[in-house]
């Protein structure tokens, strides 16, 4: 958990291979690969008021686990890799025709 004390930004790190992970339609959530797999960060009861730290929460997340070049999105990865194999077929089913 990423909390910042005066503003009580709470931001929870989760492995996405480990959970069954649903997005919070009412927080944020970004995600990165890190290690063996990725990571995924939602905000925990987010105000406005706090959305502009999350950004500067992730990037000292990203310093303190030595990993500053830490890519982090807000696209879910896991939504990519259902579609790409399904794209890659039709790829080739329009070769192969």
């Amino acid at each position: 958990m990423i909390r910042d004390v005066k503003s009580m930004l709470r931001i929870s790190i989760l492995k996405l291979e480990d959970i069954a992970f649903e997005p919070n339609p009412a927080e944020l959530q970004f995600y990165s690969r890190y290690k063996d797999g990725h990571l995924v960060f939602e905000t925990v009861n987010i105000k406005d008021y706090l959305r502009p730290l999350v950004a500067s929460a992730l990037q000292w997340y990203a310093e303190y686990v030595g990993y500053p070049e830490m890519y982090i999105s807000s696209e879910d990865p896991r939504a990519a890799a259902k579609t790409a194999p399904l794209t890659a077929l039709a790829n080739i089913s329009q070769t192969v025709e």
